[in-house]
């Protein structure tokens, strides 16, 4: 961002050194095209200088994020676990992704949607990978 700002003094060094007569119709549009780049230049500093705070908050956010899930997911696994395994793990045919279904839930339906793709599914044309 630096260079840009750095061209544009370097320009306005150049148009103040010409004398440009800045009460003709020439030099009052050269010499305002030049103040327009300068106050361009300084505000895309500005938002360069606001995107790099953006990403380092984004990051420490996606960080806090992810020890919760991490946090989340875990206990939610063991309760998986401890259930008795009243599950099954589907695969969806449209997105591939894992599916973990109660098996009553399949004996009281004919088929189901997938979260993430949110395709439905026949049962009796699911991919189980478990016990129906």
């Amino acid at each position: 961002m630096n260079s840009i700002i750095s061209k544009v003094s370097y320009l306005s060094g150049l148009v103040d050194g010409l004398d440009i007569d800045k009460n003709t119709k020439e030099g009052r549009v050269l010499v305002e095209i030049v103040n327009v780049l300068k106050d361009m230049a300084e505000e895309m500093s500005d938002i360069s200088e606001a995107q790099i705070d953006m990403e380092q908050y984004i990051d420490a956010i996606d960080e806090d994020l992810a020890e919760l899930q991490d946090g989340i997911y875990d206990n939610e696994y063991e309760a998986y676990e401890d259930e008795g395994n009243n599950f099954i793990q589907l695969s969806c045919p449209v997105c591939k992704d894992d599916i973990y279904v109660d098996k009553e839930l399949l004996s009281q339906r004919e088929e189901i949607t997938c979260p993430n793709c949110h395709n439905k599914t026949p049962i009796t044309n699911c991919q189980c990978q478990g016990d129906k």
